[in-house]
């Protein structure tokens, strides 16, 4: 193999420490954008490039059907200066109920497909909704490790939040403590990510199967974010209308929001724009309890008008008609968009060798009895270093940046979540002198 300069790895430990404090940031609680900006002071005043895991954002370029789409509609039809409808544009809805039906094999009207400013604000007025249907239910349980920012907005909604891990939880006994913990009567949605962020662990049919018999049992909502829609690798959904599709709950239950995004499926972050799918039961639920924070006792009209028109009114129209190009695209079979997107899963199978030929361990490393998929993001840690923010600490050193998974709520606190989106593959000779020489400093 070629030598690759080190270029002054590993850092100096004073210098890294400085930068760290004058930020301000605990790398304890350290965000994800947090963590992006103490890995940009320490690039810029040390004049090295990072090997970036901490960021999860996309690392491949738009489709330029998108693109195409949005320019003709801002500057052929003059879009730039209209409002847009809060539900949506109808031939978006229409597209987006089609997508449905040919990439997870499910049925639903065009008014259950709402476009939202990202998955964000969808998983955000969802847990608003259902924490709002009935007073005695006000806990959001989510299977962990979640989305850091998806806990966030429960705490930001006034709403308890509870969790199950799927390090100690899977398989059937997963189905069981769910069953056993909702049993209380207190909780009002369950809401988990697949593929995972941050493990990408991905759940089973059998596993969501049960899922969606519990939480029926219980009368429990489920939010399901398939943010990374299509990126099970292993089983590819990429052909419209023929299986496999894509794993839903919805195919399990009657009361559900299930929530795809544009950013990772579509690399079409910068856009913020999402799909969330309502159950047709749970679109025309309705609750007196509603009325008061949405004005309505509708749940649908709740989520619409009650939630995106005072929020963001709605998505702007130029994104939606991007959006709707990708999706007719995908329907049509003309643009197969999980071939784009396997890029992620090469990389992920060579970043995860390199770092466990140099002595870190996967942690989240199985989804029931398979080895755990390659594919956006991986979780690590190193023998003899109990606490990820001190492994945070010292991979900084190396010019390794990642997020702990204690950040993600995960009961691993000696982890860390590494996504491969912004790791180049002539940076793999990088990262493995790196390790090499962490390894070297850090003897087992």
């Amino acid at each position: 193999m070629t030598v690759v300069k080190l270029r002054g790895v590993p850092l100096n430990g004073e210098k890294v420490e400085r930068i760290v404090l004058e930020t301000g940031i605990d790398l304890r609680t350290a965000s994800i954008r947090e963590m992006n900006r103490i890995v940009n002071e320490i690039e810029k005043e040390l004049d090295i490039e990072f090997i970036r895991m901490e960021f999860g954002v996309p690392g491949l370029p738009t489709n330029r059907i998108a693109i195409d789409a949005e320019i003709q509609a801002l500057s052929g039809r003059g879009l730039s200066s209209q409002y847009a409808p809060f539900a949506g544009v109808p031939a978006l809805k229409e597209e987006a109920a089609r997508f449905a039906k040919n990439f997870m094999d499910i049925d639903l009207p065009a008014e259950c497909c709402v476009p939202t400013v990202g998955a964000m604000q969808g998983g955000f007025l969802a847990q608003a909704v259902a924490g709002r249907i009935s007073p005695d239910r006000d806990t959001i349980l989510f299977l962990n490790p979640c989305f850091p920012v998806n806990r966030q907005q429960t705490r930001f909604l006034g709403l308890k939040e509870d969790r199950i891990d799927f390090y100690d939880y899977r398989g059937e006994k997963l189905i069981r403590r769910l069953d056993e913990r909702l049993e209380r009567g207190d909780v009002a949605a369950v809401l988990w990510s697949s593929p995972n962020n941050p493990t990408w662990i991905i759940l089973g049919e059998s596993e969501l199967e049960g899922i969606g018999r519990v939480l029926d049992k219980h009368n429990v909502i489920a939010i399901e974010d398939l943010a990374y829609f299509g990126m099970d690798f292993r089983h590819d959904c990429g052909t419209p209308g023929e299986p496999p599709f894509q794993s839903t709950v919805a195919k399990h239950m009657k009361r559900w929001f299930t929530i795809i995004s544009s950013s990772k499926m579509f690399s079409y972050a910068g856009q913020r724009i999402a799909i969330t799918y309502i159950a047709p039961d749970l679109m025309h639920e309705e609750s007196k309890h509603l009325e008061p924070y949405f004005g309505t006792r509708n749940v649908g009209y709740a989520f619409i008008h009650g939630g995106i028109y005072p929020t963001t009114a709605s998505v702007p129209e130029g994104p939606q008609a991007g959006l709707l190009a990708l999706l007719r695209a995908a329907s049509d079979g003309t643009y197969r968009f999980t071939d784009d997107v396997r890029e992620y899963g090469r990389r992920a199978k060579v970043m995860k060798r390199l770092f466990i030929e140099n002595g870190f361990q996967i942690v989240y490393d199985r989804d029931l009895d398979e080895p755990l998929a390659d594919g956006f993001y991986f979780t690590f840690s190193y023998p003899g270093i109990d606490q990820g923010h001190e492994l945070v600490r010292k991979l900084l050193r190396y010019g390794i940046s990642a997020i702990t998974l204690d950040s993600a709520g995960s009961v691993r606190k000696e982890a860390l979540r590494g996504c491969v989106s912004l790791v180049s593959e002539d940076q793999f000779e990088i990262l493995e002198q790196r390790l090499q020489r962490f390894q070297k400093d850090h003897p087992v």
